[in-house]
C-alpha cells in the first residue's frame, strides 16, 4: 500500500473520530439541557412532599389503630414520640408518657371491630420538622350487637425524629359535641383546606 493511500486512509479515521466524538458531545449538551428544564418540576415536587409524608403517616395511624393485631397496641404506641402527649377520644385525663398512651390504646385499639368509617383532614407544614393534621374522623366499633358511631374531631401534631420519620408529638381527640341552637352555624363551602394539602376518604 502506497504512502499516500496510507494517509487517505489515516485522515478517514480522524474524521470518524471527530463525528463520534461531536456526536457524545451532542448527546452530553441534550441530557445537561433537559436536566437544566426539568430541575423546577423537581423542586416543586419536593415541596410538596412534607404534606404528603404526613398525610400518609396519619394513614398508617388510622390503618394500625383499627387494624385487629395481636401487636396492635405496641404498633400503635410506636408512632408516638418518646414524649408525646394524647387526649385520647374517650379518655378523661391527658396521657403524657408512652406508658399511659399505651394504657388507652389497651382499651381504645381493642374495642370490637373498631374502624373509620370517614376522615377528612387537612395538613399543613410549619417547617422541615414541624406539621399539623386537623380535621374531622367518625369511629363505629360493635357493642352488645350494635354498631356504634362516634363522630369526633382530631389534631395532630408531628416532629420528625432522628431518624428522619414524622413521629406524633401531641394528639387530641374528642367527641364532636351537640352546638347549642343560637350559636351562628358557618357555611360548610368555608370549611376547606387553605396553605394546606386536603386529606379524606
Amino acid at each position: 500500500m502506497s504512502f499516500s493511500k496510507d494517509l487517505a486512509i489515516s485522515r478517514w479515521f480522524k474524521f470518524f473520530d471527530f463525528i463520534g466524538n461531536r456526536k457524545k458531545l451532542i448527546s452530553l449538551i441534550s441530557v445537561t439541557a433537559l436536566l437544566i428544564a426539568i430541575s423546577p418540576l423537581s423542586g416543586f415536587a419536593e415541596t410538596e412532599k412534607p404534606e404528603k409524608e404526613v398525610a400518609d403517616t396519619t394513614d398508617i395511624w388510622l390503618n394500625t389503630v383499627t387494624s385487629g393485631s395481636e401487636e396492635v397496641v405496641d404498633e400503635v404506641v410506636a408512632l408516638y414520640g418518646k414524649d408525646g402527649i394524647l387526649w385520647g377520644t374517650v379518655s378523661e385525663q391527658v396521657r403524657d408518657n408512652p406508658a399511659e398512651i399505651r394504657d388507652y390504646f389497651e382499651y381504645f385499639a381493642k374495642l370490637p371491630e373498631l374502624s373509620v368509617s370517614s376522615y377528612k383532614g387537612c395538613v399543613r407544614t410549619y417547617n422541615e420538622n414541624l406539621a399539623i393534621n386537623i380535621g374531622y374522623y367518625t369511629f363505629t366499633f360493635r357493642k352488645d350487637g350494635e354498631t356504634i358511631e362516634v363522630p369526633a374531631r382530631y389534631s395532630f401534631v408531628y416532629q420528625k425524629n432522628g431518624n428522619n420519620q414524622w413521629e406524633i408529638i401531641e394528639h387530641h381527640s374528642s367527641a364532636l359535641p351537640q352546638a347549642p341552637e343560637a350559636l351562628h352555624q358557618v357555611d360548610a363551602e368555608q370549611d376547606t383546606c387553605e396553605n394546606g394539602l386536603l386529606v379524606q376518604r
